[in-house]
């Protein structure tokens, strides 16, 4: 699983609506002083169930990671350390669940993301909003439903250049109905179009040497 994708998914929460009926997916439980707010659920990542939630609060660092090991362990599960830079990736399995808490220091503060998903659940994906060029890679898929409200966040990578990437969305958007809006589309970097009640927004962030990079935002509201 590509951790990594999740908590850039995570960031994108303002297209995914919040929800509250995750009991079967609890989070790893973290100690005194901090806090825990689920982002959104009923959420699948890749066609996995999975919740994420943030993590924020004021904790000595000690602390906060022999309390982690030791709920851990109370599982029988197997605690895994990970550095990410100036981050910290952390891990607890215990089958059938794996749950992972990624943080970083601000100031006095502990903040980071924090998920939870089984191993043993079997992918189900739904159909995507748009089709993908050819060349094109889908690298992660998160979305998420609550009630009549649906999200979703696309991550996609292709060896085209930024232009002819984005060049090659819109055509299969256009072909599928989706109409480009003013002034996002006017911008190389962006992309946005509108169907009634749904929305798609592109955005192309630096992506691998020789290639670029898309993320894909799908509201239906």
């Amino acid at each position: 699983m590509r951790w990594g994708v999740a908590i850039l998914a995570a960031a994108l929460v303002s297209a995914v609506p919040a929800g509250a009926r995750a009991e079967s997916l609890p989070f790893w439980p973290t100690p005194d002083g901090l806090q825990v707010t689920p982002i959104a659920d009923e959420m699948r990542l890749n066609g996995v169930p999975i919740r994420i939630g943030l993590v924020s609060g004021t904790i000595d660092q000690r602390r906060f990671r022999e309390e982690m090991e030791r709920s851990c362990h109370r599982e029988h599960g197997r605690f895994q350390e990970q550095g990410l830079g100036p981050k910290q990736l952390w891990s607890c399995i215990h089958e059938p669940l794996s749950q992972t808490v990624q943080w970083r220091r601000e100031g006095d503060r502990i903040v980071g993301e924090i998920s939870t998903l089984r191993m043993d659940a079997k992918p189900r994906q739904s159909a995507l909003p748009t089709p993908l060029p050819d060349g094109a890679e889908l690298v992660s898929d998160l979305e998420s439903r609550d009630g009549d409200l649906r999200g979703r966040v696309l991550m996609v990578d292709s060896l085209l250049s930024v232009p002819q990437l984005r060049t090659a969305l819109l055509r299969e958007a256009q072909a599928r109905g989706w109409k480009p809006t003013a002034p996002l589309s006017e911008k190389l970097g962006r992309l946005s179009l509108r169907k009634p009640k749904e929305s798609l927004d592109v955005a192309f962030p630096a992506g691998s040497a020789g290639g670029s990079r898309a993320v894909i935002v799908w509201q239906n509201r």
